[in-house]
């Protein structure tokens, strides 16, 4: 149960930054 708490934590934690580091390369890219 812990360790399939902390693999979703950290799946999301992971998944949250690269969506943010996304997001920053897209604006740029757009604007």
């Amino acid at each position: 149960m812990d360790f399939d708490i902390v693999t979703v934590g950290w799946v999301a934690a992971m998944a949250s930054f690269v969506l943010s580091i996304a997001m920053v390369v897209w604006g740029r890219n757009g604007m």
